[in-house]
């Protein structure tokens, strides 16, 4: 299969996380020639690539092509939700030549009672969007779409080659369990980070997601949160970052820096996907229901186990897949 040039959002910090203190950064003055010669920081470059991953996910047929230009009093054209690429890799995949499996991952209930859908994704250069209709085939021959376990709000659809385009894709590695949660801390005050879908405005030319911070809000184990479409209580993260219609599916990745005071140290957090939004918050006030300011995702172990399964049916089909740790 083509070869993903952008592998992964800075996978490479999954092996080098430790950073010196008292560096200082260059200052630039008014009226001074920024410098050239910097290199791209980590921080730009995750959200670089993030950003080059954001796929929105629209109805098929659609009443208005979302390639196109919006028809004139035409505000916003709300999509089904936004979806990321998972990969799952060959045997003879390399960290500088990628091969293997792509897949649309976004939440289950985004693709509910779908036939096809319209996905938009930037272009290779970033220069525009480019739009692919895919088919969706639950059963048969043809069957291109697995769904998690009834309780989880996670689907992945085989994602075909987009000419022209090249969204970054996540690796396995980058998808946290609840071993690596502990190794790395991770918990109440972790600091995240999103990007998808901006309530209003998704760019004229080109996607243009918004990113979203927060911090991880609550984190447990317990099926606490209700879902009103299948009527079953689910597991979910709470994290303090506001959704909105069209975030739906969205990854959130650990982001930031920690700092410890004994011995003075601090680190830069590994990009590890910790969840997928699926859902907002909300509190009866007045008699209307409001916001409470905070967004439940779907677990990242939860998509871990999705992508083993997928690696599995891959293996039993007779291909040479990598296994998913």
């Amino acid at each position: 299969m083509k070869s993903a040039t952008r592998l992964a959002i800075l996978a490479i910090l999954l092996s080098n996380t430790t950073v010196s203190v008292g560096r200082q950064a260059p200052i630039v003055q008014p009226n001074q020639t920024p410098p050239t010669t910097q290199k791209e920081s980590y921080q730009s470059e995750f959200f670089r690539l993030a950003v080059n991953g954001a796929i929105f996910i629209y109805h098929s047929p659609s009443v208005v092509d979302p390639c196109a230009p919006l028809p004139p009093g035409t505000i916003v054209l709300l999509p089904l939700g936004t979806g990321f690429v998972a990969g799952i890799e060959s045997t003879i995949s390399t960290p500088k030549l990628w091969n293997g499996w792509k897949f649309l991952v976004t939440a289950k209930h985004v693709l509910a009672n779908q036939s096809e859908v319209i996905v938009r994704v930037n272009s290779s250069d970033g220069s525009k969007f480019i739009c692919k209709t895919l088919e969706i085939h639950f059963s048969g021959k043809d069957a291109n779409v697995v769904f998690a376990p009834d309780g989880v709000d996670l689907v992945a659809l085989w994602l075909p080659e987009i000419d022209g385009a090249d969204p970054t894709v996540v690796p396995p590695k980058m998808l946290i369990d609840k071993s690596q949660m502990k190794e790395w801390n991770i918990g109440v005050g972790t600091q995240v980070a999103t990007v998808g879908y901006l309530f209003g405005y998704s760019g004229q030319k080109a996607n243009f997601p918004v990113t979203k911070f927060g911090h991880v809000a609550a984190m447990t184990d317990d099926a606490w949160f209700y879902n009103g479409a299948t009527r079953l209580s689910e597991q979910g993260y709470v994290v303090d970052l506001s959704n909105a219609p069209g975030l739906s599916g969205a990854p959130v990745f650990a982001y930031g820096i920690e700092f410890e005071t004994d011995p003075l140290r601090y680190r830069v957090l590994p990009p590890y996907l910790i969840g997928v939004v699926k859902d907002l918050l909300l509190a009866p006030v007045q008699g209307q229901m409001i916001s409470q300011g905070v967004a439940v995702i779907e677990p990242a172990p939860n998509l871990k186990a999705l992508m083993k399964q997928i690696a599995g049916q891959l293996k039993t089909g007779g291909r040479n897949v990598q296994d998913v740790n």
